[in-house]
């Protein structure tokens, strides 16, 4: 592929595209795959799923960042009939459960959508943040505070800087000097408004997450109940945990509510993993969330593993292990040395209980992290003993109203 020519096509492309509003193909072909820097539904062929790569940007030495995307489209008519849902993961780097999760459910629809039963959209992201999965590593640096290299982009401008792709969206302008988008919310806003179409493109999101590197915790979804439908789509998960919250600006669930688009963002676990539990429960909710919103025939994929009314065939979630929480604490160490964790995920606590010792490289106790008031349930433990003092060594939820 002749970079310097697909720059050009692309920049070129992205203009037309916000007056166009069509799917733009670039002309590239990447491994069979055609190269796009806009969709436009209508244009995605019927009873089909189709695979494209996304120009979300150009990076430093002319790299350029092609973002996988399947498109599962059903019947002409269910382009207005039908919801319009995206899948979103790993927009931080070293999250993968998801990147499974979208690639079962689009194997699972093929037979479906092929066969023209299927109502709606879905656009599927597995990989958001291509540059984070190429930096993806354990090891940590000290910039004020602690970054993870695979969660964030990282940028070559004065010798290199880190930022977080999650708090950057809906992005700025790239096309528009005047607005001073760097790569990454160059990036997002090419995402955002080319690729979502800026709501047009869907009505319903999902974004899947792992926990950060170092540290270990359940399955539990992020919720700003004050939306319409964000509890149903909370409830529906199943999860160890929903935590009923405002959410973070910046984010891409947070992106969605402040657009009045139903999100939750769905926590699968530990990260830099594939872990078989989690990938099944994350892809059990989408079939249950599939037939929530009618996209697929009565009784698909779900009929024997959940409960429905007999009357009107609505899901009934099955919350009997659910924690429901308004309150999250982040527990940190005021010592520096290594951090032994005495409690587990999802155990529950109670006031001044010892949750954590921290030794010095002696073996010398230094501190006994303790439990603050009130009980309080388990949600994250690290499990990377190195701690810099102030880190989070713990993490708590706890519930201030009835449930």
């Amino acid at each position: 592929m002749h970079c310097k020519a697909l720059i050009v096509a692309a920049s070129a492309s992205l203009l037309a595209t916000l007056v166009l509003g069509k799917t733009n193909l670039t002309g590239d072909i990447v491994d069979g795959i055609p190269v796009i820097t806009s969709l436009d539904l209508a244009d995605v062929p019927v009873n089909a799923i189709t695979r494209y790569y996304f120009l979300a940007g150009v990076a430093q030495g002319t790299i350029n960042y092609h973002v996988p995307v399947f498109v599962a489209r059903g019947t002409n008519s269910s382009l207005k009939t039908g919801r319009r849902l995206s899948l979103s993961s790993t927009v931080h780097g070293d999250e993968y459960n998801g990147v499974r999760v979208v690639q079962k459910v689009f194997g699972m629809l093929e037979e479906t959508v092929k066969a023209g039963k299927f109502n709606g959209t879905i656009i599927g992201i597995p990989t958001v943040n291509m540059n984070g999965i190429m930096h993806n590593q354990r090891n940590c640096i000290e910039l004020l505070f602690r970054l993870e290299l695979g969660k964030l982009i990282f940028s070559s401008s004065e010798n290199g800087f880190f930022t977080n792709l999650n708090r950057v969206f809906p992005g700025v302008d790239p096309n528009d000097p005047a607005e001073g988008a760097d790569n990454p919310s160059g990036y997002a806003y090419r995402i955002w408004k080319d690729l979502w179409g800026n709501t047009t493109n869907v009505d319903v999101a999902v974004d899947l997450h792992e926990l950060t590197t170092g540290s270990d915790g359940p399955m539990w979804v992020y919720s700003d109940y004050r939306l319409p439908y964000n509890s149903r789509l909370a409830t529906l998960a199943q999860p160890d945990v929903i935590k009923i919250d405002p959410g973070e600006p910046g984010s891409i669930e947070t992106t969605w509510v402040e657009n009045s688009i139903p999100c939750i963002t769905l926590e699968l676990g530990p990260p830099v993993s594939w872990s078989h539990e989690y990938i099944q429960r994350g892809q059990d909710f989408i079939v249950r969330l599939l037939a929530d919103l009618r996209m697929t025939p009565p009784g698909w994929a779900y009929a024997n593993t959940t409960t429905t009314n007999t009357t009107t065939g609505e899901i009934i979630p099955d919350l009997s292990k659910t924690y429901i929480s308004t309150n999250r604490v982040d527990i940190p160490t005021t010592k520096a040395g290594w951090a032994q964790a005495l409690v587990g995920v999802l155990d529950d606590v109670v006031e001044d209980q010892a949750l954590v010792h921290v030794y010095n490289s002696w073996g010398d106790l230094l501190e006994t992290v303790r439990a603050p008031a009130g009980n309080s349930r388990v949600l994250q433990v690290k499990t990377d003993p190195a701690v810099e003092q102030g880190a989070t060594v713990i993490v708590l939820v706890n519930n201030s109203t009835s449930t």
